[in-house]
């Protein structure tokens, strides 16, 4: 089956039930009867955007604080063992909540489709190469998850970056891009390119049981 998008304006996150009708910014969703398929999309999708957001960076939360010394030993052990230059793990000094930036490969064909379907605790963003990942990491080491549609404004508060959420469910697989709507037409220009079918909101039942 062909990926699908919808386009909507504000933040509509596909795990939540009250979405934000902000003007000020732009869902897109790509849509697939399988997590696969929409992979493939997103890859694609994210290659032709990629000249000017060429760095994809992962923000991840731990969610509770370490119950003791030896948990957060491994934590960082277990961090700095996989990490790469530039890469942060830090805790929060108000919540003792750690969390954590990556920088992912700039091909998105060489990232790992299974390490990003973790919606209620990581981000995907991509960048520009002007884009701090220190103050990426103070601004949102303050969440906890991410639960709420006020939690995507502090996410795209560098109005520069846009930013990715993944769904793996039985039934569909999704790639959400949320940003500033002053970057709609450089996206539109992206998914015409690629002859996407779109569909509204509505429709997605409709089309996962095609």
């Amino acid at each position: 089956m062909e990926t699908v998008f919808i386009r909507q304006i504000g933040i509509h996150p596909w795990d939540q039930l009250y979405p934000s009708h902000d003007e000020n910014y732009i869902t897109v969703t790509l849509l697939n009867q399988d997590y696969a398929g929409v992979w493939k999309t997103w890859c694609e999708f994210s290659s032709r955007i990629k000249e000017k957001w060429p760095k994809i960076v992962q923000w991840h939360t731990h969610l509770s604080p370490c119950y003791s010394k030896s948990e957060e030993y491994i934590l960082q052990k277990n961090f700095y063992k996989k990490s790469h230059p530039g890469d942060i793990l830090r805790k929060n000094e108000f919540t003792n909540v750690y969390s954590q930036i990556i920088n992912l490969d700039s091909n998105p064909l060489q990232i790992n489709p299974d390490c990003m379907a973790c919606y209620r605790t990581s981000v995907t963003l991509m960048q520009n190469n002007e884009s701090s990942l220190e103050h990426l990491w103070h601004n949102l080491s303050t969440l906890t998850n991410i639960s709420k549609t006020d939690d995507f404004k502090l996410i795209l508060s560098d109005e520069n970056s846009i930013s990715f959420r993944f769904y793996d469910a039985e039934t569909h697989g999704v790639a959400q891009l949320i940003c500033h709507s002053e970057h709609l037409s450089l996206l539109n220009k992206a998914i015409q390119k690629m002859s996407l079918e779109e569909i509204q909101q509505n429709g997605v039942y409709e089309y996962i049981h095609r």
